[in-house]
């Protein structure tokens, strides 16, 4: 945890920490702590988690492992670090996973069964509505609201969405990165925007309470969405095409129909997503939340850093280099694994986003909205 240097004065400083420590903290992309924690472990359970890796059979099995050690520290009653960081962060409620598929993947399979494992942690609650995130900030416990990265194309079958939605299930992005039965990913080649069973798919999810993500969507494909859905569309984990030409990102057009949908905006804080400089910082996140906010109002704007990830760096390298050209990232959309923005270094440094906006002349209302009153907006509206 680093203060990055805003040049704030000791009232901006203070106005801050009140804002951050009193307002709802809502990462709507979370990938948990960030790699960084697992040096601040003993050196017993340092040498006890390095061990587990050495013994995973693949480097997916080291990923998975990772990503939910901590949590399996705090079980044990070895550490309970991942709490403690997410407490200097600030945050209110970030992420898990559920998918929608048929119950034989065996990713998603093993991600829920973690998910299960920890319920009983005592100062965690998943959550489904913006009123138990509410609740959860007054007993200030932890929230995860679970979110679906379709990395595996979901089923051509409605019936899925519906048990993934009984397992607690209240976030779907359509699509990842490549084309699939629901539509089209923002790195495919070309883009024909949703499918007849996508279509169903937007209007099922509407009906059952589903919030629908377009974040990896390609840009007919996201237009498409906010035409046909008749509750708010989120892309909440994204950034502006316009500050930076990324195939991740969205174009204006986009923006405003996501906007005019009554959704919000997630901005990343992904290096390559944001900026080509080879010292990104917090400022190039602020950087899109500046554009967003006055292309389509500061009420259409909220958090979803979507980075680090979890995991030692030799891990992600070893995973996430390969993988990534698996799932449709490619050699032009330059993504680095181990890179981080100055700034943003892993949970703890959520103050620095809220620090920033008070550097940058954002009112009270407008921090507090950014921060998570923006996103609960969207919950209320689609999910209590």
């Amino acid at each position: 945890m680093a203060m990055y240097d805003f040049g704030l004065n000791a009232g901006q400083e203070a106005r801050a920490a009140t804002l951050h420590r009193e307002s709802i903290v809502i990462d709507l992309l979370s990938q948990q702590a960030g790699g960084n924690i697992f040096a601040h472990y003993p050196e017993d359970l340092q040498s006890a988690f390095q061990a587990r890796m050495n013994q995973a059979r693949t480097p997916l099995d080291a990923f998975v492992e990772a990503v939910h050690w901590p949590y399996e520290m705090c079980k044990l009653g070895k550490s309970d670090l991942i709490r403690q960081w997410y407490e200097l962060g600030g945050l209110t409620c970030g992420t898990y996973d559920i998918g929608v598929h048929d119950g034989k993947d065996p990713w998603w399979n093993t991600w829920e069964a973690y998910a299960t494992r920890y319920v009983d942690l005592p100062w965690l609650r998943y959550v489904t509505t913006a009123a138990e995130i509410r609740q959860a900030k007054k007993n200030g416990l932890v929230a995860l609201y679970a979110h679906c990265q379709p990395v595996s194309p979901a089923p051509r079958d409605l019936k899925a969405f519906d048990v993934a939605y009984e397992k607690g299930l209240r976030s779907f992005m359509l699509t990842y990165n490549l084309m699939d039965n629901i539509g089209v990913g923002c790195t495919e080649r070309v883009d024909a925007g949703l499918s007849m069973f996508g279509l169903d798919v937007v209007q099922h999810c509407n009906r059952i309470g589903m919030i629908v993500d377009v974040s990896h969507c390609g840009h007919l494909t996201t237009l498409d969405a906010c035409r046909h859905s008749r509750k708010p569309i989120n892309a909440n984990h994204t950034a502006a095409k316009r500050i930076h030409f990324h195939a991740r990102g969205k174009r204006d057009e986009a923006l405003r129909a996501i906007a005019d949908t009554g959704g919000v905006i997630g901005v990343v804080a992904l290096p390559a997503f944001l900026t080509d400089e080879r010292s990104p910082s917090i400022e190039h996140m602020l950087n899109h939340i500046d554009y967003i906010a006055g292309l389509v109002g500061w009420q259409h704007v909220a958090i979803g850093t979507d980075w680090p990830l979890q995991a030692p760096q030799e891990v992600q390298r070893a995973i996430l280099s390969p993988a990534n050209k698996t799932v449709g990232f490619r050699d032009q959309d330059r993504l680095d694994v181990t890179q981080r923005l100055v700034g943003f270094d892993d949970c703890r440094d959520l103050p620095n986003i809220t620090r920033g906006l008070v550097k940058r002349g954002y009112s009270d209302e407008q921090i507090r909205g950014i921060l998570g009153e923006n996103a609960l907006r969207v919950f209320a509206e689609v999910c209590d």
